[in-house]
């Protein structure tokens, strides 16, 4: 498997990769609250029943996100200038990748040239809602979910996304919804790639979100179910594997 193809691990929420250090470690503040990955394995939609739009959804709708939206649309900022809120930790505010190893480091100058892996995303806000964006290039996208609904607004470029038990075209200027507990998936198909604004309506702390992937769901049939189905539609309308299985399309 190839770093293009691993890098996307976690898709367009690549941050929730490594939460779990971070709840691990406050465990040790609260030795008797349940972590979320002990609470019970959900069993998840196969897709979100809304279609990417040109319009925020209501259920996105959030103060701050549409001022950061207003200011990309009007060029005030850009992948470089765009600030977080105080909620991250100004040793935390820059571009963030990967190394093929899987080590977090800086893009300099949030520029995907600086990004081993061909991807990175900034973290803007942890509280009162999670903010983050990314930027990409072409790429799998392992399918997942996880109980807090998400939004996308795109930044730049072209995706395909799941949606409707099909894939539809995600755009530059496009929003998406995506209710919690529903598998979501968007490989990156061109060569232009894909940025997107992310956000999490009314949830924050990424430290307390679990993301599950199929591995997560082992032995839970009605789970595996839906991520069969899923493999089925990504073949039916991509021409694509199973996610690691795509070498020839994303390259060696």
């Amino acid at each position: 498997m190839n770093s293009k193809t691993l890098l996307s691990l976690a898709g367009l929420g690549v941050a929730a990769a490594l939460a779990s250090s971070a709840v691990l470690a406050d465990s040790n503040q609260y030795p008797n609250a349940q972590r979320p990955y002990q609470q019970m394995t959900p069993v998840p939609y196969d897709s979100s029943p809304y279609a990417p739009q040109d319009t925020m959804p209501e259920q996105c709708r959030d103060p701050q996100v549409e001022a950061y939206i207003a200011d990309w649309e009007a060029g005030k900022v850009d992948f470089n200038s765009i600030q977080a809120n105080e909620s991250i930790d100004p040793s935390q505010r820059f571009c963030k990748t990967m190394d093929d190893d899987g080590n977090i480091l800086e893009a300099k100058n949030c520029d995907l040239k600086n990004a081993p892996v061909g991807y990175l995303w900034k973290e803007l806000s942890d509280s009162p809602v999670v903010i983050g964006i990314t930027n990409g290039g072409k790429s799998d996208h392992n399918p997942h979910f996880h109980g807090q609904p998400e939004c996308y607004y795109v930044v730049n470029g072209e995706g395909m996304t799941l949606a409707q038990n099909k894939f539809w075209p995600l755009k530059k200027g496009q929003y998406f919804y995506i209710p919690g507990a529903t598998i979501h998936n968007t490989p990156i198909m061109k060569d232009e790639g894909l940025g997107v604004m992310y956000w999490y309506p009314k949830n924050a702390h990424f430290d307390g979100f679990k993301y599950y992937w199929r591995n997560d769901v082992k032995y839970l049939k009605v789970a595996e179910d839906a991520f069969d189905r899923v493999d089925k539609i990504r073949k039916r309308d991509l021409n694509l594997g199973p996610y690691g299985t795509n070498q020839d399309v994303f390259g060696k």
